[in-house]
């Protein structure tokens, strides 16, 4: 009997995991990098009652994060029972998820991090006279006794990820990291403006928000200045109560950064949403633009499903189509008062409701790129109170999803003329056409070299006739001439009669700081002077003076977009930034010498005819294709 038993034991292979295992487990969902944990330590201040805030952190809060509040505290049993899996002050049952009041909920935050940190806090409420102290290492409570300590909840995690080292490997910089986490206090500070919050990183003050009105925090949180570059949205509906601020069409950036969705307090994260906002500004930004916007929906809690991801920046709405109309007629509204544009009047719509009610219109099939301005009035003409942007141009909104570094770093500026108007290429469609590969070390002759259209350049190279993408091919020259100069990690700088300082959002200093030897690299003679202020002493050959703050801001936020969304090193990104901003500011004329140097300029790279992408800067037409061009002119006739 005892031999069956054994056999029947040994058979049995499924096992219920440890807490610490299963703790360890969730907290790959829940505490991805330093900036996870500091997000649910904020929250639970808040939902504590904080009215003062600090955040302190050292070396990107991978050796420490230590938030601090006055809120209401714990008792002796919350203390040790908060560090438990699943427990929770915040929901009793389970019709309480259709009515959360508060951010946290789920009670598996606490116990993750508990399980991959070394976790000391203090907490004390306001009738006990002792504070309570715990310590917990890896889901394992070392020590608790009274201590002494104020009002409110004191955490302090130590050494994140101690014990995954693969987790801790994976970790970018600490510059890196200490964005994120700055990320995440920015948005908690954005939407409780009264809240006193206090940022504090390796032991100095980065910020210190003092309880103020919303618009004064979103501008102090964006760190602008000028509170005339937004407009305010307010609308309330049965549906959703909006409020919030758009930025006005001439701050749009290429880049994204400065677009923020709050839902009851809590802040999501909305492509379709995203896309209501870009659909009330058609017509009055680039294609390839990002609006700046902060916008707070108040909604029914049992109107929506946060319970979608651990995280809880993802959403599910019921009346989600519903919401969508209102935010796009919401921003349209704001956007039709804004009267420096010319004639933006929103004629024809006397109330909401009817703003409302306007149908969504189909994506447009015209790929001209001309629509932005075709039906735009005159600028200094008389003023037409009956135009509007958002009405009678038939034209939708309409974005490319692919994985393109033009979609993320601007597509080279292209002129008003019909590529196919031309009869060579309206004949040379064919992607896959060849490519000449020229040794960068052998002459190329170059003959007859003309401009086409003021786009195109045509020439005789090496015996073959080409034609060359003028803005691409001179954008491909200083893609490669840049990454050059980071590789050697030398370039040319023009030194200033006057040094000039430029200062920067606390927010990017530790990014620009990481940077400042690639800045050296691309000509930039800059160094830190402290704080958020940086000295140029000289600037990259073909740089204006005025332009160095803007460049620099582009090659961050370049940087950053393409970190997650495309595979470009730093050195590729920065090289690229360059290049676009290069070609934009470099004057190539259409004499033959002007047009010869830039061929030979090209042809020395020694590469394909290709982009790092993919993409053709020229198309070779041998003699074999215009041998069958003709002879099927000739078959036909």
């Amino acid at each position: 009997m005892c031999d069956f038993l054994f056999l029947l034991f040994l058979t049995n292979i499924i096992t219920l995991l440890p807490d610490a295992v299963a703790n360890q487990i969730a907290a790959g969902e829940v505490v991805q990098r330093p900036a996870n944990a500091v997000k649910e330590l904020l929250e639970n201040s808040l939902d504590a009652g904080a009215t003062k805030i600090s955040l302190l952190i050292r070396d990107g809060g991978i050796t420490s994060i230590q938030v601090i509040d006055n809120g209401k505290g714990m008792s002796e049993m919350d203390v040790r029972l908060c560090w438990e899996r699943y427990a929770t002050s915040k929901i009793k049952k389970v019709e309480d998820l259709f009515q959360l009041q508060t951010y946290g909920f789920r009670g598996e935050a606490m116990a993750s991090i508990a399980a991959v940190s070394q976790v000391e806090m203090k907490s004390r409420r306001t009738e006990d006279e002792w504070a309570q102290y715990i310590r917990i290492e890896g889901s394992i409570v070392i020590e608790q006794k009274p201590d002494a300590s104020p009002i409110g909840t004191s955490i302090t995690l130590n050494n994140l990820f101690y014990n995954i080292p693969a987790r801790r490997n994976f970790l970018k910089s600490i510059s890196v990291e200490t964005k994120h986490i700055m990320e995440e206090f920015l948005r908690q500070a954005m939407a409780n403006p009264q809240v006193d919050f206090s940022y504090y990183n390796n032991s100095q003050m980065v910020y210190h928000f003092k309880a103020k009105a919303i618009q004064e925090r979103v501008l102090e949180t964006l760190g602008k200045k000028n509170g005339a570059d937004f407009l305010p949205v307010e609308e309330d509906t049965e549906i959703v109560d909006i409020r919030g601020f758009v930025g006005i069409p001439g701050i749009a950036k290429r880049a994204r950064g400065e677009q923020y969705f709050f839902m009851n307090g809590r802040f999501i994260r909305s492509h379709y949403f995203h896309h209501a906002v870009l659909s009330a500004y058609v017509g009055l930004i680039e294609n390839d633009a990002h609006p700046s916007y902060v916008i707070f929906l108040q909604v029914d809690p049992s109107k929506v499903d946060v319970n979608v991801h651990p995280n809880k920046t993802e959403v599910k709405f019921e009346d989600e189509k519903h919401i969508y109309n209102l935010i796009k007629a919401a921003i349209r509204k704001s956007l039709s008062n804004f009267v420096v544009q010319p004639a933006s009047d929103v004629a024809g719509f006397s109330d909401f409701e009817s703003l409302i009610n306007q149908p969504l219109r189909p994506p447009s099939n015209d790929n001209s790129g001309n629509h932005t301005k075709q039906n735009l009035p005159e600028i200094g003409g008389k003023r037409d109170l009956s135009y509007t942007p958002f009405q009678g141009s038939g034209l939708g909104y309409s974005r490319s999803h692919g994985k393109d570094w033009q979609r993320v770093l601007g597509s080279i500026e292209q002129t008003d003329i019909d590529p196919t108007s031309s009869t060579i290429l309206s004949r040379l469609s064919e992607p896959t056409l060849p490519f000449i590969s020229l040794d960068a070390k052998t002459h190329v002759e170059i003959n007859g070299a003309f401009a086409l259209n003021e786009r195109y350049i045509v020439a005789n190279v090496g015996g073959q006739l080409l034609v060359v993408e003028k803005k691409l091919a001179q954008q491909h020259i200083y893609f490669y001439e840049y990454l050059k100069h980071l590789e050697l990690q030398t370039s040319p700088s023009q030194q200033l009669l006057f040094p000039r300082t430029v200062e920067f959002p606390p927010a990017q200093i530790p990014l620009v700081v990481e940077m400042i030897d690639e800045l050296h690299y691309l000509g930039f003679d800059i160094s830190h002077f402290g704080g958020n202020t940086l000295i140029v002493n000289g600037l990259p050959p073909l740089l204006s003076q005025g332009d160095e703050q803007a460049l620099i801001e582009q090659l961050l936020e370049d940087y950053q977009h393409t970190q997650g969304d495309l595979t470009l090193s730093k050195y590729q990104s920065m090289a690229l930034s360059m290049a676009r901003h290069a070609v934009k500011r470099s004057q190539v004329g259409n004499s033959t010498e002007e047009l010869n140097e830039l061929l030979r300029r090209l042809f020395q790279l020694g590469s394909t005819g290709l982009t790092f992408d993919g993409k053709s800067v020229y198309i070779e037409i041998t003699s074999a294709q215009l041998y069958d061009r003709f002879q099927i002119n000739k078959n036909k006739t």
